[in-house]
C-alpha cells in the first residue's frame, strides 16, 4: 500500500496527541524545556517527542528498520547528499513553500552510515515537531545547520536529537528488546546492530528508556564534555573536579597512563560522584569504557 503524507488529524480522548498549541513560539518554550543547568529536556517534553516519533515510525515501518529517507519522500521533503566542508552534518531549509534537507558527506562519509541515519532523523525532527516547523516556515529562525555530536546545549537541537533517537529506536520496540536483559556492552552492541544506530546514540536511548539506570560520560583530553544520567540513577552529581576526569577511575587510568580495560571494572561510588549516603569504600558500581584513541576521547558507562 502506498504511504501517504502525514496530515495530523484532530484526535480526542485517549487518541489525543501530546503536543503543544500551534501558536506557541518555538523559542518561547525554553524555560519549560530545560532544567536549572540548561541542558536536559523536561520529562513532559520527552513524552511529547517520543510519542510523535513513535507514531511516525509505526505508520511507515511498523515491523521493519526505520528508513528516514523514505519518510522524507512520502512527506514531500526533498534532499541531497553533497560535500560541504566541515560546516554541518545536516541542514534543513524552508524555501519556496517546501522543505529541503542537505546531508554533508564530508562529515557523514556514507549515505547509509549510522551517523548519516541519525542526522537525517535529526533534520526530520525539525520538520515533524510543530514548534520547529512553524518557526522555520514563518522565518522566525534561520535554517538549522546541525552537528550531531550530542554536545549542543541549544534546546532546539537537543529536541531534534531526542526525536531522532525516538524515531530510529521506537520506545515500545526498544523496551521490549531490553526486557529481562542485564545491562552490558554486549546488549548495547546488539541493539546498535538491530537498529543500525551508533553505539553512542544507542547508549543515550538506553539512558532514557532502558531497564537499568546508567550514566554516560563523554570526555576528551581528560576533560568532561558532557554527561547523561537516567532519571532514576541514584547519584545525581559528579565530583567537583573542574570538569576533569577523576584519576582514580577507570577512565582516569586511561588518561593517566593509557591503561585500557576490556571488561566492566568495579569502582566505588565516591570515585565519580558527590553526596554519597554510604560509608566510603562500601557502595560499588560498574564502569566500562569505549576508547577512541585517534581523538584521545572516551565514552564512559557507569551502572
Amino acid at each position: 500500500m502506498r504511504k501517504r503524507k502525514i496530515i495530523w488529524p484532530r484526535l480526542h480522548g485517549k487518541e489525543k496527541r501530546f503536543h503543544l498549541m500551534l501558536e506557541i513560539k518555538c523559542f518561547g518554550i525554553v524555560s519549560m524545556l530545560l532544567n536549572q543547568k540548561g541542558k536536559v529536556i523536561s520529562l513532559f517534553r520527552k513524552r511529547v517527542i517520543s510519542n510523535t516519533a513513535e507514531y511516525i515510525s509505526n505508520l511507515y515501518f511498523p515491523n521493519s528498520l526505520i528508513l528516514p529517507e523514505q519518510i522524507a519522500v512520502d512527506n514531500g521533503i526533498t534532499f541531497n547528499y553533497g560535500y560541504y566542508d566541515d560546516y554541518f552534518d545536516g541542514l534543513i531549509e524552508h524555501k519556496a513553500g517546501g522543505f529541503h534537507i542537505y546531508m554533508n558527506l564530508t562529515k557523514l562519509k556514507r549515505q547509509d552510515s549510522p551517523r548519516s541515519r541519525f542526522t537525517f532523523g535529526h533534520e526530520l525532527g525539525h520538520y515533524f515537531l510543530d514548534e520547529h516547523r512553524i518557526a522555520l516556515k514563518a522565518g522566525r529562525t534561520p535554517s538549522h545547520p546541525s552537528v550531531t555530536d550530542f554536545s549542543s546545549k541549544n534546546p532546539v537541537e537537543l529536541e531534534a536529537d531526542y526525536f531522532s533517537c525516538s524515531l530510529l529506536m521506537p520506545e515500545t520496540r526498544f523496551r521490549t528488546d531490553c526486557n529481562h536483559q542485564r545491562m552490558s556492552i554486549e546488549l548495547i552492541q546488539s541493539l546498535s546492530k538491530k537498529y543500525h544506530t551508533s553505539l553512542v546514540a544507542t547508549l543515550l536511548r538506553y539512558v532514557n528508556i532502558g531497564n537499568h539506570p546508567i550514566v554516560v560520560i563523554c570526555s576528551k583530553d581528560c576533560e568532561i564534555l558532557w554527561d547523561w544520567k537516567s532519571d532514576d540513577f541514584e547519584f545525581k552529581y559528579l565530583k567537583k573536579t573542574h570538569n576533569r576526569v577523576p584519576l582514580t577511575t577507570v577512565t582516569g587510568e586511561y588518561y593517566k597512563n593509557k591503561k585500557r580495560y576490556n571488561h566492566p571494572e568495579k569502582i566505588f561510588a565516591e570515585d565519580w560522584f558527590e553526596y554519597i549516603n554510604y560509608e566510603r569504600n562500601t557502595y560499588t558500581l560498574n564502569e566500562q569504557c569505549f576508547y577512541y584513541d585517534n581523538f584521545n576521547m572516551v565514552f564512559t558507562i557507569i551502572w
